[in-house]
């Protein structure tokens, strides 16, 4: 289930509004410290926001690591997601240390399907 790679500007949910609707008009699932939430957008294509606090996880340097592996899961999962929805992931609770692709893979495949939106 490989997409072709990048990540373009067009799939970054990056505007407080489309964060806010997403939590206003989206199903949600959660798992562990993860909370999915994907709402329809009117778009051909899915965009992909986080949100992540520092108060729940203080090392930027895992913040990161989070949203590359959780960004990686979504990049070469994408063909198998409905087209038009807006994902927003929320870390509530630091998943660890040593967190790894297959963990963000497993976790990220999970929600999505809870969710609604695998095909």
């Amino acid at each position: 289930m490989i997409s072709d790679g990048g990540f373009p500007k067009k799939e970054h949910i990056l505007k407080t509004k489309d964060f806010k609707a997403a939590y206003k008009t989206g199903r949600y699932s959660k798992r562990g410290g993860l909370v999915f939430y994907s709402a329809p957008n009117s778009l051909d294509h899915n965009r992909l926001g986080f949100s992540i606090s520092s108060s729940v996880v203080a090392l930027a340097s895992l913040r990161n690591r989070i949203k590359r592996l959780m960004r990686e899961a979504y990049r070469h999962n994408r063909v198998a997601l409905k087209p038009g929805h807006d994902i927003v992931l929320v870390v509530r609770k630091e998943p660890g240390k040593n967190i790894s692709y297959e963990w963000a893979e497993k976790t990220f495949l999970s929600l999505a399907k809870e969710a609604g939106i695998m095909i």
